[in-house]
C-alpha cells in the first residue's frame, strides 16, 4: 500500500478533527476523497504529509512513518486554499519551487509541467495577473514539479470552467497512466465519479465508507422502459422483475442481471409490443453521498 494509516486521530482542544482514521490506499490509482465542509478531510491530508503531527494513531506514506523527510521528497501537494507571492512571475515562482525540492535539469522539468498545464507562454506574467483558473494552473505545475510518486490534490479543478476541468481531468489520467497515485479531494462528484479508481467518504471526523467506485455505483439494474400493447403481468415473466408502471405507457423495471436485459427486449417484441425506451438507469455518487454524509447537522 502507498499509503496505510492505523487510527489516525487528531484532537484540538475539545475538538476531534479526525478520528481513528484507517485508510488503505494501492499505487497507481486514483483515490477519492469525500466529505462535506469541515468533515476532517484537510486536517487527515495534512497528517499524511507531515504537515501535523496526529494526536493518536499512525501509518506509512511510501512506505515510510508519517513525516518522514525522505517520502515528502516524493510527494506533491496542491492545497485548496494556496496564495502564492503576486509579486512573482509564474516562472519565478516555479524556479523558486525548484530550488526547495533540489531538482535536477530544472528548466526541463518547469518547461515539461508549464505545457502540461497549459501555461506554456504566459510564465513571464505576473501571478497577480492571473485570472483565477490560471492561479490553479500554476498551483498545479508547482505540485507536478518533483515528478511525484504521489500527489495530493485538494480541489484542483475550482475556479476552473468545463474547458479547463476536463484539461485537469486529463492530466490526472495522464499522471495514473505513468504509474503516479493521486490522492483527490473535490466536491465535483462527476469530476470524481469520472477519474477516481476507489473513494473513502468522511463524516464528522469518521470514515463511514470504503470501497472501489465499480462496487460504490453497482447497485440494483434499473430500467425506465416505454413500450405499447405491455402490461405488469407481461413484464413479470417468469416473476423474476420487480415492475413499477409510472407513466400511461412507462414502467420501472428492476432486473438481477444486465444479462435479463436483450431477454426482455427479445420477449417483448416477440410478444407483438412496440418497444419505444429501454434506458438503463445508474447509481450516481451524488446519491450515494447525499445518502452517506447528507444529513443536516
Amino acid at each position: 500500500m502507498i499509503i496505510e494509516t492505523q487510527g489516525l486521530t487528531k484532537v484540538y482542544g475539545n475538538k476531534t478533527a479526525c478520528d481513528h482514521i484507517n485508510l488503505e490506499v494501492e499505487a497507481g490509482q486514483v483515490y477519492g476523497f469525500l466529505g462535506r465542509n469541515g468533515a476532517g478531510k484537510s486536517t487527515c491530508i495534512k497528517m499524511l504529509l507531515g504537515l501535523i503531527f496526529p494526536t493518536s494513531g499512525g501509518g506509512t506514506v511510501l512506505g515510510k512513518p508519517l513525516g518522514d523527510v525522505t517520502a515528502r521528497e516524493k510527494l506533491g501537494y496542491l492545497p485548496e486554499l494556496f496564495r502564492y507571492q503576486d509579486w512573482m512571475t509564474g516562472l519565478d515562482l516555479l524556479n523558486f519551487h525548484a530550488q526547495l525540492s533540489r531538482l535536477k535539469n530544472k528548466n526541463e522539468k518547469i518547461s515539461r509541467v508549464l505545457q502540461l498545464v497549459g501555461l506554456e507562454g504566459q510564465e513571464k506574467y505576473k501571478v497577480g495577473s492571473y485570472s483565477k483558473g490560471m492561479q490553479q494552473r500554476i498551483g498545479l505545475a508547482c505540485a507536478l514539479l518533483p515528478d511525484p510518486q504521489l500527489i495530493f490534490l485538494d480541489e484542483p479543478t475550482s475556479a476552473l470552467d468545463p474547458i479547463g476541468r476536463k484539461e485537469v481531468r486529463d492530466i490526472i489520467f495522464s499522471l495514473k497512466n505513468e504509474g503516479t497515485t493521486v490522492f483527490l479531494n473535490s466536491h465535483l462528484l462527476s469530476e470524481v465519479e469520472a477519474v477516481c479508481d476507489s473513494v473513502t467518504f468522511i463524516h464528522k471526523g469518521k470514515v463511514v465508507k470504503s470501497s472501489s467506485m465499480e462496487e460504490l455505483l453497482r447497485g440494483e439494474i434499473s430500467l425506465t422502459l416505454r413500450a405499447k400493447g405491455v402490461s405488469e403481468e407481461t413484464l413479470m415473466g417468469e416473476g423474476k422483475q420487480s415492475v413499477e408502471r409510472i407513466g400511461e405507457d412507462t414502467f420501472l423495471v428492476v432486473l438481477r442481471d444486465y444479462g435479463e436485459i436483450p431477454v426482455l427486449a427479445n420477449r417483448l417484441i416477440a410478444q407483438g409490443a412496440t418497444l419505444y425506451e429501454l434506458t438503463p438507469r445508474h447509481e450516481t455518487l451524488e446519491s450515494v453521498f447525499l445518502q452517506l454524509v447528507g444529513e443536516e447537522e
